[in-house]
């Protein structure tokens, strides 16, 4: 991982947007903890424009996505702050579990004083489970979750049939150096579910989406968004985990979305 982002950093000063990386310390189970972060900026103003935080799912870290982020710079005008999800890559000290929350909602909290105040949310797979987290308690002002398991994904049912090794790379991120049982690991998932906040009706703009022939997370946690106010829902057919046979289709959808929102916040800051 280290080599990785070495290489990565020599290629910086060739990127066709301001790039920086940053440490940002964020509370932590008593303590703090430094999270590196990728930031973009068509114009490098950061003040003047509303913040996009972003992320991967376990096994997707921000190295992977910078494409997308130099494309959701250019179009949506948010100065874009990548960061890898708890468990994974260079966040990886942080586990998996529900005390992680802390550290979101740290990085949220950084990134309103980083832009203008607003703040909008933007996650792939296991990392929709925190877009939900931050949409759905409204600490963010506008949220897209690709893919993100919510509540049902988290049965013992569904967790002990994923395919693929997702077990695996999930209990990994979790903390385990050894193979859990199903039961501890659906204990470990509780602590993420967000059934508790889709109990209540308050939440941010939201765009919820997902390929209908997702083996890794449940249709129900997509469509459980279904008829909440200002939120957008789709499950689309033809398509699996995240819709990433159909990429080329959604992501215009959900970057115009996001572009849309950018125009609203910037105009209310």
């Amino acid at each position: 991982m280290n080599n990785q982002v070495a290489e990565f950093l020599k290629a910086a000063p060739t990127f066709p947007v301001h790039f920086e990386r940053r440490m940002i310390a964020v509370p932590y189970a008593g303590k703090t903890v430094d999270v590196p972060v990728h930031i973009y900026s068509k114009t490098g103003d950061y003040a003047s424009a509303p913040v996009l935080l972003t992320s991967g799912g376990v096994d997707t870290y921000k190295l992977d996505f910078h494409a997308s982020y130099v494309t959701q710079a250019q179009t949506t005008g948010a100065t874009i702050i990548a960061f890898d999800m708890p468990g994974t890559a260079e966040l990886r000290q942080v586990p998996l579990r529900g005390p992680a929350d802390e550290v979101v909602l740290g990085l949220v909290a950084a990134a309103k004083k980083i832009g203008n105040g607003k703040v909008c949310y933007s996650a792939f797979s296991f990392g929709g489970n925190f877009a939900a987290l931050v949409g759905l308690s409204g600490a963010v002002d506008a949220c897209v979750d690709n893919g993100g398991p919510v509540k049902d994904s988290f049965t013992a049912d569904h967790i002990g049939k994923l395919p693929f090794g997702m077990f695996d790379i999930v209990a990994n991120a979790v903390g385990y150096d050894a193979k859990p049982t199903v039961d501890q690991l659906v204990s470990d998932m509780k602590t993420l579910s967000r059934a508790a906040l889709l109990e209540r009706q308050a939440n941010c703009a939201m765009y919820i989406i997902n390929g209908a022939d997702d083996y890794f997370v449940a249709k129900s946690d997509t469509l459980v968004f279904q008829d909440r106010p200002n939120t957008e829902v789709y499950l689309i057919e033809g398509t699996g985990h995240c819709c990433l046979s159909k990429l080329d289709k959604i992501t215009p959808w959900m970057n115009e979305w996001l572009r849309k929102q950018v125009v609203r916040l910037t105009t209310q800051a």
